[in-house]
């Protein structure tokens, strides 16, 4: 056989060798994304989140692997041919880079503070939102097991730190270990995030996300990563989940209600459901389980008294400084003038602190426009995910400061509710 006819068998192989490694660099993005917390980070000498050190000590490391998954993707594909297709089927996209590149130049040019917290708080999400919307089914499909799994496994843990003491991740602030704090740390490596995510976890598997799970399997599920939300002890992540789970069966039973065909299996499934849960939660009233959760909505340490004293932030700062480039140390005096010494607790309000207003609004438009590509993936089933995840960041610092969140919660979203692995609901399936 000649090497004319030879080589169009050779070069789909060598093609296929950078998408495969594109994939395995997303993968592991993904990976180091779940396992690798900041808390992490601290406890293995890394100044991640803490003044000095290297620079390049300042990234997460999925921020490397996204970067390196996307270049890879780039090279594979071909930078114009990206840049083209991005334009044509994910124009938000676009939008959403030269919003963080306008909150770049003001970071780093206008108020001379880091990029690290822009780079690992957005540049993240948007990487690995390009790279996992590029893989192939199969790869998703792993991808989806392993989350199933990851929660599984890290509401165990959080259920055994709660019980023992232990911590698989120790808690620090300010460089030291706290050890009167009684909230799970788990594999996410901080009380407040694990709650978040296992709470976006449950609003997920309480929609389309968990269709692929049998009956008995999905209210196992439900009702295991339920109460490891007490053990996390997020209070507006919890509250929030359970007003937004309330409102979804209601309008479930206004549709029926209104005569929209359904299964007498899924009817049986939510009486289930609501009884374990009534059941469960009485026990654990009773048992004095819930006192150490219940606490948390007595005794705040402050934080509802900071969310009421941070308006008062831009005190004495002169109206140009507001809606340009405010003074971040007239901020800083403000700060320990009104003892806001748990921090700005709403990203939005920070958002404004720390850049600026014209900064702040058109940034949240290109981020209102990533947002829009999320839901564009994944469909309506990614509506409520997404609003519970701001709704539980603007009760604190959030994405104003550096942090994995958006990256964390994005990733879980488009891969759980990846619409080739949601079965549809037939109007057979639907009939009673």
């Amino acid at each position: 056989m000649s090497a004319s006819q030879t080589a169009p068998t050779s070069r789909p192989i060598q093609i296929a060798r950078p998408f495969g490694l594109a994939a395995g660099l997303t993968v592991l993005a993904v990976a180091a994304l779940f396992l690798i917390s900041s808390k992490v980070l601290h406890a293995l000498g890394l100044p991640y989140g803490t003044a000095g050190g290297a620079p390049l000590a300042k990234f997460h490391p999925a921020t490397f692997l996204s970067l390196a998954a996307l270049g890879v993707w780039a090279i594979a594909i071909g930078p114009g041919r990206m840049l083209t297709a991005l334009a044509i089927r994910r124009p938000g996209i676009l939008v959403f880079m030269m919003a963080i590149a306008l909150l770049t130049f003001q970071t780093a040019i206008v108020q001379k503070l880091p990029i690290s917290a822009i780079v690992d708080t957005f540049v993240l999400p948007l990487a690995l939102f390009i790279s996992l919307a590029a893989l192939r089914a199969p790869v998703m499909e792993r991808l989806i097991i392993a989350l199933h799994l990851f929660f599984l496994l890290n509401s165990t843990l959080g259920f055994a730190e709660y019980f023992t003491g232990w911590r698989l991740t120790p808690n620090y602030e300010g460089g030291t270990i706290i050890t009167y704090d009684w909230r799970s740390t788990a594999l996410l490596g901080h009380p407040l995030i694990n709650a978040l995510a296992t709470g976006m976890y449950l609003l997920i598997l309480t929609g389309p996300g968990g269709r692929r799970f049998d009956l008995p399997i999905r209210t196992f599920l439900l009702i295991y990563n339920l109460g490891a939300m007490v053990a996390f002890g997020g209070r507006a992540a919890t509250v929030l989940l359970l007003a937004l789970l309330a409102v979804r069966s209601a309008w479930s039973i206004a549709k029926v209600l209104a005569g929209r065909p359904f299964r007498l299996r899924d009817a049986f499934a939510v009486i289930v459901v609501l009884t374990l849960i009534a059941t469960i939660g009485s026990l654990l009233v009773q048992g004095g389980i819930l006192d150490t959760f219940l606490s948390r909505f007595e005794d705040d340490s402050g934080s509802a008294a900071t969310r009421v004293a941070m308006f008062h932030i831009f005190d004495g700062m002169a109206l140009r400084d507001v809606f340009f480039a405010p003074d971040l140390a007239h901020v800083a005096s403000n700060q320990r003038r009104l003892d806001l010494a748990i921090g700005i607790e709403s990203f939005v309000v920070a958002f404004f602190a720390y850049y600026g207003i014209a900064t702040t609004l058109l940034f949240f438009i290109g981020l209102l426009f990533f947002c829009a590509e999320i839901i564009r993936a994944v469909g309506t089933a990614g509506l409520l995910p997404l609003a519970y995840f701001f709704l539980v960041s603007s009760t604190s610092t959030g994405i104003a400061n550096k942090t994995t969140d958006m990256a964390l919660i994005m990733a879980m979203i488009l891969i759980l509710l990846d619409r080739r692995f949601i079965p549809t609901l037939t109007n057979e399936h639907r009939a009673c």
